[in-house]
């Protein structure tokens, strides 16, 4: 003690005295001495009282406090000893305590004659030494005197060391003065560090630091109610954001989740939007702003709907933009595709990591999880590079291993995330004790009963111990002493006073010790779930003449409720619990209903949309049996068609589910004979939210009473193509059937087969047809109206993608039929679909330019219908035609263009077939493998994240090319073979054999060359649109042939050899010789050499390998090489042949063909029996000569 005021001097011995045992003089030992225990480690030179070393005189100021005991020569001969004789004062005082003010104790004679001599630390005080220090040094003093010590006295010299240590390792709670001032004000002050837990928080900052690193991360707080799960989350947040993160943070509710999903997560982002716009970075504010017109245009409607804000930071007035709901596949798609730029724009113009936390996900809608989930598995390819984390709080206790949130976070796992999930169970009694201490600034000695109490009511759970202590506060028990300056509470009331058993229970004590105003203010809040706008409980108070503000104002004084950003919020979910629980259960339905019609009434009469979702939602939660009479029950289903047709338009199809089947539920039981069209459109509707929300159970009820109950087949038609579209992602054959059914009963005849010959007599007839019609005029027809041709043509459309899987055949009589139907009848919005399907049949009969007039007239029609439902189905086919006219290379503008443009329609197929067609036309546009491979694994990510089957498996079968061709990696027929049986699509089949070819083809591997050729025309359809994929197959299917041929001499090798050599020369002729010069070229040499045209041959080989050179397609040069020199070698000229060999290994290099490198560079040594010069790793060096 000494040497902690003197600023590290060394005691003076005489200092150290204690009593003696036996009553004599005092002994001058040292502190080691005491009873055998060794000294504790203790270094106080950081603690910040060394400033008083100088102005303090330790003696005098110590002889001081003890009234002179120390004083002069120290002469110790009056001091009476103690009665007790069990050994040094120091360990051994009594029990027996007499408590006493810390600032002064009076002389007084015990019953033994002991003198009690005064203390007082006030001189020490009056130098500026903290209260906590003066009340240690007092209690130090105090435990000389015997059975009348204070009951804060020490009894061991451990205590004061430990107590030290704490003053100078928490110096702002166990050092410091209390704000009295303040505190007699405020009360007891509640922290987000109060329940310290630092490992878990070192844990969580851990996982945060990770992904700021690079790494995927994302962090789950599990635990039961009231463990401080928020707590700590919003702690980190404070780390985050003091780190320059964004923090943005969103809370589920029980009770209002499941009628509007998005609102926990759209409200975090809602948040960040006012206040990037009410802050002072305006630069930042317009960056975003600037970047989403850019990125999303018109799409930002969509978006604007869910995240109201968006619109300070989009000064356009968007809202007047008419949303079709019909304009789009898959509107939750879409809002996925939405919400995923969305946070990559503000990722990328923030430049900091940015983080969403999500609490109680327990109660989580599976939409919202399914948006957590992508933007999880988004931001690993975020443009920008920022990282994304992701934090939830959930009670685990109260969801189960299935539950939605689990399986998304299982997902994730698989793209490469790492999850760190931190368990918070109830505290131990010595936690506790730590809480209560760091709470009242009082050493853990001085709080231990207390805390034993709390424990022992609590059983440690940190909501409760927190508002235990809370109570106790504003009860009186635990005070404030203004004289002490300290916490000072009443041990024998808190026993004796009954406390509740859990939290729960305290807080309905605590609530129903209200004033009754305050307790009904509280319960009508409560209807309203966790957290209400202020604007509605204003209404409600007016409409209902109540009285709910200023009493709700007392809550908020209570600690019960807060108040900001213009929302009501209990303070925590069990506070919500507890009130919503003090209504009896009959009367709930009555209080929702009353609330629900009063907001309905405001909402019409004031144009009050904000009003719509939260007054359906307070009528449904009524519910039927609240009803009071009989004109209400269709009222309220039409209520709930609105709110159903909102929520559609803000692409939320889960809570427009609900609203119309709770719509459904308040229909009386003959509605379809008296509410018929009200009950027609909740039925529609419905299929179609079922449908987008994959509820197909309730899509097959709902769509079967609508066909026993409408009035006419046109009433059936919606609900049919709902059906229809819901076969088409499960039974494809069996939605091709439907189709046929309904189309006949429209009076839309397919024919079930047909010749080739009567089919192109159709193509060209009808090609004659639109020769006389100018693009003009067909962009200018006139609009179809006839409801069943529209229904009729959307039929058609949505067979046109599920036919070319089943029966290509009848293809064509799909695509003419919607272009016949639209010449009659006028022009549909899926009209567009139809011309360019003809486009491509057109070009596949040989007439690319007139195939490539009807794909640009159906993006003409496109872009002045707006029809997003087919723009990815459209770009697609389109793309895959200007393969045949412009450099392959440039084509994937318009794939990265298709693939966007079908995400922003929820067009996932689509936008998974544009990603796939823009990886295989990089690989044979000649791109390097490397970056092949990258984009293969990227678009298998994407396929994955959106569960896309068929591109999955394309993509399984091109990368085991790319490995095959850079690693030397196989993949056995059997695994091949089971996957195409399991995914019963032949067209599959069909490439697993090209590839196989293929890769024969270009390892000069006859045999398996054979079979896989072989396999090839056996499994090949034929098709009526001409596709990127025909081309590459005519060229390595012809060279293959031309292979075969002289090695079989069988004629019809030959024959397929020379009909893929005329396709190639019509495309080179009709089309771009850039993409098909070289390749027909190569096809004309492998031709004249099987015919013994040498001379031919090797001009031809040459024109091919300077075309492949001019145009870029490093792979067909490296081909071509390699078969010149097969040629030459063949032939007798082993030196050309070697110069051929030599540059195909460089060309097969360059490509990043490793595996085919090697396996050339053996072939050399073993054919010309030389060593060839080589660099690294077998490449062989080009010489000169």
């Amino acid at each position: 003690f000494y040497e902690l005021f003197s600023g590290g001097e060394q005691p003076p011995v005489e200092l150290l005295v204690v009593a003696s045992p036996n009553g004599g003089n005092l002994t001058v030992i040292s502190s080691s001495q005491v009873e055998g225990k060794e000294p504790r480690s203790a270094n106080f030179n950081g603690l910040a009282l060394n400033d008083f070393a100088s102005t303090l005189n330790v003696s005098d100021d110590i002889s001081s406090a003890m009234g002179g005991i120390f004083a002069g020569s120290m002469n110790h001969d009056n001091l009476e000893h103690s009665e007790s004789n069990n050994g040094y004062h120091t360990d051994s005082i009594s029990n027996k305590r007499q408590s006493v003010s810390p600032g002064l104790r009076k002389c007084a004679a015990s019953a033994s004659g002991a003198v009690l001599c005064d203390v007082s630390t006030d001189s020490l005080r009056m130098k500026g030494v903290p209260g906590p220090l003066c009340d240690l040094i007092f209690n130090m003093i105090d435990c000389i005197n015997g059975d009348f010590v204070g009951n804060e006295s020490y009894s061991d010299l451990v205590d004061v060391i430990y107590d030290l240590q704490l003053m100078q390792d928490k110096p702002l709670v166990y050092l410091h003065d209390l704000d009295v001032e303040k505190l007699s004000l405020s009360g007891l002050e509640l922290n987000e560090t109060m329940f310290e837990r630092n490992n878990d928080f070192v844990c969580l900052q851990h996982a945060y630091q990770r992904c700021v690193s690079q790494s995927y991360e994302l962090a789950v707080i599990t635990g039961m109610s009231g463990t401080g799960k928020s707590t700590m989350a919003n702690r980190l947040g404070n780390f985050i954001t003091a780190n320059g993160g964004l923090f943005l943070s969103g809370k589920f509710d029980q009770m209002m989740q499941q009628v509007k999903p998005y609102s926990a997560v759209a409200s975090a982002f809602n948040n960040y939007c006012y206040h990037l716009t009410t802050g002072v970075e305006t630069e930042r504010a317009m960056l975003v702003a600037s970047k989403l017109r850019k990125a999303l245009g018109p799409d930002l409607y969509y978006l604007i709907q869910v995240i109201p804000n968006l619109s300070r930071l989009i000064y356009e007035n968007l809202a007047g933009i008419p949303s079709n709901q019909d304009d789009c596949v898959d509107a939750q798609q879409r809002l996925h595709y939405l919400f995923s730029r969305f946070a990559e724009i503000i990722s990328s113009c923030s430049g900091v990591p940015m983080t969403l936390f999500m609490d109680d996900v327990q109660w989580a809608d599976p939409a919202s999880i399914s948006i957590i989930g992508q933007l999880l598995k988004t931001s690993r390819s975020m443009k920008g590079g920022m990282p994304f984390f992701f934090l939830g709080c959930c009670r685990d206790d109260e969801m189960g291993n299935e539950h939605s949130f689990w399986k998304m976070i299982d997902s994730v796992i698989t793209f490469g995330f790492k999850r760190t999930i931190v368990k918070l169970n109830c505290m131990d009694k010595d936690t506790v004790t730590e809480v209560v201490s760091n709470l009242l600034h009082l050493s853990p000695r001085l709080v231990g009963s207390l805390s034993d109490i709390v424990y022992h009511k609590t059983k440690g759970n940190p909501l409760f111990v927190s508002r235990m202590l809370l109570s106790l506060n504003r009860e009186g028990l635990l005070r404030l002493s203004l004289t002490r300056r300290r916490w000072e509470w009443d041990e024998e009331k808190i026993q004796s006073k009954k406390l509740p058993d859990d939290v729960a229970a305290l807080f309905v004590h605590s609530i129903s010790a209200l004033p009754i105003d305050v307790k009904i203010a509280l319960v009508a809040l409560s209807c309203f779930g966790a957290s209400t706008e202020c604007e509605i409980i204003h209404a409600i108070e007016t409409d209902l003449n109540l009285n709910l503000i200023e009493p709700l104002n007392v809550a908020i004084a209570e600690g019960l409720l807060s108040k900001f950003d213009g929302k009501y919020r209990f303070c925590h979910d069990r506070i919500h619990q507890a009130t919503y629980s003090m209504i009896d259960e009959q009367d709930r339905c009555l209080h929702h209903m009353n609330y629900g019609l009063s907001l309905i009434n405001l909402k019409l009469k004031n144009n009050k949309p904000s009003f719509l979702f939260t007054a359906v939602t307070q009528l449904n939660l009524g519910g039927p049996s609240a009803v009071q009479n009989a004109e209400q029950y269709s009222q309220i289903a039409s209520y709930n068609l609105i709110a159903g047709k909102k929520a559609m338009e803000m692409s939320d199809f889960s809570s427009a589910f609900s609203f119309f089947s709770h719509g459904m539920k308040f229909l009386q039981e003959k509605h379809w004979l008296d509410h018929y069209d009200l009950s027609l459109e909740l039925f529609n509707l419905a299929a179609k939210c079922a449908l987008a929300i994959k509820d197909l159970t309730s899509l097959t009820k709902i769509c079967a009473e609508v066909s026993a109950n409408a009035r006419n087949f046109e009433d059936t038609l919606y609900s049919s193509f709902i059906s229809m579209s819901a076969l088409t992602h499960s039974k494809i054959q069996q939605s091709v059937t439907y189709g046929f059914q309904v189309l006949s009963e429209l009076g839309v005849a397919i024919p079930k087969s047909s010749s080739r010959e009567e089919t192109m007599k159709l193509i060209l007839r009808t090609q004659s047809m639109l020769n006389g019609i100018t693009d003009e005029t067909l962009l200018c027809y006139h609009i179809l109206s006839d409801y069943k041709k529209v229904m009729a043509i959307k039929f058609l459309a949505k067979l046109e993608t599920s036919i070319n899987q089943t029966n290509p055949a009848l293809q064509p009589f799909i695509t003419i039929k919607i272009i016949q139907l639209t010449i009659e009848h006028g022009m549909s919005p899926m009209s567009a679909i139809g011309f360019a399907y003809f486009g491509g049949m057109i070009a596949e009969l040989g007439d690319i330019r007139g195939g490539c007039r009807y794909t640009k007239l159906a993006k003409a029609l496109l872009d002045k219908n707006k029809c997003n439902e087919i723009a990815g189905e459209l770009l697609f086919l389109s793309t895959e035609l200007l393969s045949y006219i412009e450099p392959l290379q440039v084509t994937n503008e318009y794939r990265i263009q298709g693939q966007a443009i079908a995400l922003a329609a929820g067009d996932i197929h689509w936008a998974c077939m544009n990603k796939l067609g823009f990886t295989g036309t990089l690989m044979w546009s000649g791109a390097n493998l490397s970056g092949v491979k990258e984009a293969f694994i990227n678009a298998g990510n994407f396929s994955t994240e959106h569960d896309h089957r068929t591109s999955l498996y394309y993509i399984k079968t091109f990368d085991q090319t790319i490995a095959r061709l850079v690693e030397g990696e196989t993949l056995s027929d059997d695994q091949l073979t089971r996957s195409v049986i399991e995914n019963k699509n032949p067209y599959q089949l069909l490439i697993v054999c090209f590839y196989k070819m293929f890769l024969s083809v270009v390892f000069n591997n006859y045999d398996e060359m054979k079979q896989s050729a072989e396999l090839f025309f056996k499994f090949r359809m034929p098709s009526w649109y001409l596709l990127t994929g025909h081309a590459v197959h005519a060229f390595i299917g012809g060279l293959a042939s031309f292979r075969i041929f002289r090695e079989t001499r069988d004629p019809l090798w030959a024959q397929r050899g020379i009909h893929f050599k005329e396709r190639m020369k019509t495309w080179k002729d009709q089309g771009s010789a850039w993409n098909f010069e070289n390749k027909s070229f190569l096809l004309e040499a492998e031709e004249c050499y099987s015919n013994g045209n040498g001379e031919r041959a090797q001009v031809m080989y040459e024109n091919a390998i300077s075309s492949a050179q001019q145009h870029r397609f490093i792979q067909e040069e490296a081909l071509a090489y390699e078969l010149a020199a097969n040629y030459n070698l063949n032939t007798g000229n082993k030196f050309l042949a070697l110069k051929y060999f030599t540059c195909a290994h460089g060309a097969y290099l360059r490509w990043g063909a490793f595996a085919k490198v090697k396996s050339l560079y053996t072939f050399l040594q073993e054919q010309f029996q030389l060593v060839v010069p080589t660099g690294v790793d077998g490449v062989v060096k080009e010489t000169n000569g």
